[in-house]
C-alpha cells in the first residue's frame, strides 16, 4: 500500500480540470483542488498524458453530457407545466 508523506493511504481520484478531464491520478487525502491544500504535497499520475486531440473530445463529450442533461431537465419541467395544464382544464 502507497502512502503519502502524512503516513496515511494516498486516494485514487479522478480529474474533472480541462485540462486534464477524466485523468486518473493519485494524492495525500488531504488533497483539495477547491481550496488548493494538498496536505504533504504527494501526487502523481496514474495514467499517460492525453494528446490535445484527446482533452479536445474529452472536453466535447463532456459539454455535450451537460447540454443533454440540461435538455432532459427541461423537458421534464415542461412536463409538469402541461400536466398542470391539462388538470387545470379538466376541473373547468
Amino acid at each position: 500500500m502507497v502512502r503519502c508523506g502524512c503516513g496515511l493511504p494516498v486516494a485514487t481520484t479522478t480529474s474533472w480540470t480541462h485540462e486534464n478531464l477524466g485523468r486518473k491520478f493519485v494524492a495525500c487525502k488531504f488533497y483539495n483542488h477547491e481550496t488548493g491544500h494538498r496536505g504533504c504535497n504527494y501526487f502523481e499520475w496514474v495514467d499517460e498524458d492525453m494528446v490535445g486531440w484527446q482533452r479536445d473530445v474529452t472536453n466535447v463529450l463532456e459539454a455535450e453530457k451537460h447540454r443533454l442533461a440540461t435538455n432532459i431537465s427541461l423537458m421534464k419541467n415542461r412536463l409538469v407545466c402541461v400536466e398542470h395544464e391539462k388538470n387545470r382544464l379538466a376541473e373547468q
